[in-house]
């Protein structure tokens, strides 16, 4: 049913005019108060304030309006039917406009001592009386500071206007992003009994790229990597749970690559860093995805290509397709170890004999704290196929077959059985 019928309808039942775009006033309020109302005040005449509500029965709604109106000195209100749409994209833009004069400098300060912390996330988490602001600082969560709960709506409003999100939706999961400064930042809310919690990952592109030597592999493992980095075709694959650095390790392998003689182009969700000499793409949802992307790049002359993941069936076989064609293949996969990866490959249905003819190396790693207790190290278990390997995955070895010839032949030792 369109909005206008719905107004008229909502007009009718509850008696009430329907608000007239063109007599609307932005009043010196803070607007962030009505995001979570399907309500706005729309215009002050002689001693009322006209309120546009789309709720026209709901007592609950019109007492909160009521109340907070009143400790600002509009004690005569008056109330008329708005829409939804309506409703929604004055308090979007009223709050857009005001989102400096009420929590700028909360907000900035939050964004600016986690940059200084080098957090990769932000947690905003409402209770009933206070929320946490939270860092993830090393792969561990830290209080940062515990707010009253009267200043957690303006802060959410503030970084849902900066992410162009439906500040007035609040039941439904959204994500989006912002920028400040040289610094991406992705915003993801989730409903929760309290409120909305709010995480946001900083994407640091100008941060200076680690050198694989300071990453934590042992000096074989180095010279291995540096040896596969040179290679013209086959596919790399690293794995590893969320946050165990995967991106890391695939920029630091590209770093040792020669950008200038070799084409090295890339598929990304994010971009993470930006690599001078390399073609970098995001991801943009609706407009260009891995399969879409993949495809495209092969008509672009490249010589090396970064998948950053396998997400399914489509996406694997135009990555085993690359790596066929004289590319060299750089991506990721979700497993729990090195072998795992061959068998999520044979689960998107690449024939056996495609994996083992393309394939390369698996490391699979995860981040570890120091010793010294500051920072983080990577431990890794990197699988290094030979040719009677590549034989056992063609003829769909069983997982304890191959187990049993990486550890007696190729030196591979699963993380699980590392002491670190």
């Amino acid at each position: 049913m369109q909005d206008s019928t719905v107004c008229q309808l909502l007009s009718k039942y509850s008696n009430l005019d329907i608000i007239d775009e063109n007599i609307f006033q932005k009043l010196n309020i803070d607007y962030t108060r009505f995001s979570n109302l399907p309500a706005i005040p729309w215009y002050r005449e002689n001693d009322f304030l006209y309120v546009a509500v789309y709720d026209t029965d709901n007592i609950d709604i019109k007492d909160t309006i009521e109340y907070y109106l009143q400790t600002l000195g509009f004690n005569s209100i008056k109330y008329c039917v708005g829409s939804k749409t309506q409703i929604r994209r004055y308090i979007q833009e009223l709050c857009q406009d005001n989102q400096n004069i009420y929590t700028a400098s909360s907000v900035i300060t939050i964004l600016n001592n986690a940059l200084k912390a080098n957090a990769s996330d932000i947690h905003i988490t409402p209770y009933s009386k206070t929320f946490d602001v939270m860092f993830r600082i090393d792969g561990d969560l830290s209080e940062y500071e515990k707010p009253p709960i009267e200043s957690y709506n303006s802060i959410a409003i503030a970084l849902k206007v900066r992410a162009k999100l439906d500040i007035s939706e609040n039941r439904r999961p959204q994500s989006g992003q912002f920028s400040y400064g040289s610094v991406d930042f992705r915003l993801s809310t989730h409903p929760t009994m309290y409120g909305e919690n709010i995480v946001i990952r900083i994407l640091n592109k100008d941060k200076q790229l680690i050198n694989i030597k300071s990453l934590g592999f042992n000096q074989n493992d180095i010279d291995y990597l540096t040896k596969i980095a040179q290679k013209k075709q086959g596919m790399i694959i690293f794995c590893g749970a969320t946050g165990s650095g995967k991106s890391t390790s695939i920029y630091a392998l590209i770093e040792l690559m020669d950008k200038r003689t070799r084409n090295i182009m890339t598929l990304e969700d994010p971009i993470e860093y930006n690599i001078i000499n390399v073609r970098q793409t995001e991801i943009v949802p609706g407009v260009i995805d891995f399969v879409t992307g993949v495809r495209s790049i092969l008509r672009q002359d490249p010589d090396v290509i970064l998948i950053g993941e396998i997400r399914d069936e489509e996406t694997a076989q135009m990555a085993i397709r690359a790596a066929m064609t004289g590319h060299l293949v750089l991506t990721t996969i979700h497993a729990n170890d090195s072998l795992g990866a061959i068998f999520r490959l044979r689960h998107f249905h690449v024939p056996p004999s495609f994996i083992a003819e393309n394939l390369t190396s698996i490391i699979s790693q995860k981040l570890i704290r120091k010793k010294t207790g500051i920072g983080r190290t990577v431990v890794a278990e990197i699988l290094k196929p030979d040719t009677h390997f590549r034989d056992l995955v063609s003829i769909e070895a069983t997982r304890a077959e191959l187990l049993e010839y990486a550890t007696r032949n190729l030196g591979y030792l699963p993380l699980d059985a590392m002491n670190y």
